[in-house]
């Protein structure tokens, strides 16, 4: 169905192609696709063209066959001449010849038009200029938002069982969501020397609480939050001269090696200020993701998108940022589809839209048991009925069980979808899990404490996200 889908508008006025791409589509595609196929022609366009100037071939060619047809936009074969022969820069398209069909079929004076309107498009969006127009700039952050301010730590205790198995240092790298209240949600390990730092890091990060972000005034959540953990039973401090070399050796393999390697490096330069504070890097690791991700790293992809996005060591460029989160996207990378859903639902950096927001989202819990959580807390909370669903709220949650990490997230959707089906006294049984939660954490009870009144008082929680 997929596959049919992906090319139906063209196969109406073409029968004779029959062409299958293996390709995974943007999104935007998808919901172009969904749009057309309920004859909201103009949506559809406005998703088509989205992905085009991301450079989705598909996307490209549909475009084409719209203008071919006359469906939302004028019937023009010139145009569509155009958008198809810019479609023909992926291989299978170009093979098929559909530009070439209409164009043989022009006059001599139709030809001469369409050589100068595929001219002009070709410049503007042409596989290398799209490449090109998504490298970053590497000059640091920029003023348009502030780095959140940390307001409470808490120092992770050395695992005592790691002392008596022979353990006396390590580290664990935590990643994490800061939420518009400033209080810390998906703790995730992406990686640790061994598992007992892990979960020493994880209970310490969950009581961290940061300055709300505000981006035009508002408070925002912020995705992918990076932090490393050092585990020492002394004052051992690393030699500079030794991270040199370890990161020589580790340059010099990502210089000659694969995409992985790139990757591997990339991130490692990322990590430096963590565990040295005189160490100066040479290298910006924004231009290795870019390497990485040119050669097809889809998690490359995912890094760069949210470094572009947040400022990290570049200049902070939305547009830049939604093309790579796009590409890590349709490679599914879940972290990259709730980052998308995040920011999508909330507006503050991507144009807000719930029903990309909601598709984002519904495409990240299929692989991501936070945004699993985050799609249930939305069914169940949001403001406009008829994006709230409790019954699949209360389907997705059955698949999270109580080892959860974010323990404090997942009480308050279960509540939150008890309350939305009605069943306030489980509404109410979950929520003072979440408040005792958020009493161990010592974190601010108010949000918590407010939904508990709630549902004490048979009433759902409405939310605006």
């Amino acid at each position: 169905m997929e596959i049919f889908m992906k090319h139906n508008i063209y196969l109406y006025f073409l029968s004779s192609l029959f062409f299958l791409s293996t390709r995974i589509c943007y999104a935007d595609f998808e919901l172009g696709n969904t749009y057309y196929a309920a004859g909201n022609f103009e949506k559809a366009y406005k998703e088509y063209l989205e992905s085009a100037q991301y450079g989705d071939n598909d996307a490209q060619q549909n475009i084409g066959a719209m203008y071919y047809r006359g469906e939302y936009v004028p019937k023009n074969k010139i145009t569509a001449y155009a958008w198809m022969t810019l479609a023909a820069q992926n291989q299978g398209y170009k093979d098929k010849g559909l530009n070439t069909k209409i164009y043989n079929k022009f006059s001599d004076e139709e030809k001469k038009a369409a050589d100068e309107e595929y001219k002009v498009l070709f410049a503007k969006l042409n596989n290398e200029v799209i490449q090109s127009n998504l490298t970053p700039d590497f000059v640091g952050q920029t003023g348009n938002t502030k780095t959140q301010r940390i307001i409470k730590t808490v120092r992770p205790e050395y695992p005592r069982a790691a002392i008596r198995n022979g353990s006396y240092g390590g580290m664990t790298d935590v990643t994490f969501t800061v939420d518009k209240y400033g209080i810390t949600r998906d703790q995730i390990t992406y990686y640790s020397s061994d598992p007992r730092f892990s979960v020493a890091a994880l209970n310490a990060v969950r009581k961290f609480q940061f300055e709300p972000l505000l981006v035009n005034g508002k408070p925002v959540a912020i995705n992918g939050v990076k932090m490393r953990f050092n585990f020492r039973v002394n004052d051992l401090e690393y030699s500079d001269k030794k991270i040199a070399k370890y990161i020589d050796e580790a340059r010099a393999k990502a210089s000659s090696g694969s995409s992985q390697d790139k990757l591997t490096f990339a991130y490692l330069l990322e990590t430096v200020p963590s565990f040295t504070k005189d160490y100066k890097l040479v290298d910006n690791p924004n231009e290795w993701y870019v390497n990485a991700a040119n050669e097809g790293n889809y998690s490359a992809s995912y890094f760069l998108g949210r470094n572009i996005l947040y400022g990290n060591m570049c200049t902070s460029d939305s547009a830049k940022s939604m093309g790579w989160l796009l590409k890590a996207a349709r490679g599914g990378i879940s972290d990259a589809q709730y980052l998308l859903a995040i920011e999508t639902f909330s507006g503050a950096r991507f144009e807000k839209n719930d029903e990309k927001g909601f598709y984002w989202l519904s495409k990240a819990a299929e692989a991501n048991k936070f945004a699993k959580v985050k799609y249930a807390w939305i069914l169940s909370t949001h403001p406009d009925e008829k994006y709230r669903n409790g019954k699949l709220a209360q389907e997705l949650l059955q698949s999270v069980d109580d080892s959860h990490t974010d323990k404090l997230s997942l009480y308050q959707s279960r509540a939150a979808s008890a309350a939305e089906t009605g069943n306030f006294d489980d509404a109410i049984k979950w929520q003072k899990k979440a408040v005792e939660d958020a009493k161990e954490l010592e974190i601010p009870l108010t949000q918590v404490g407010q939904q508990l009144n709630s549902y004490v008082n048979n009433s759902p929680w409405r939310e605006t996200i």
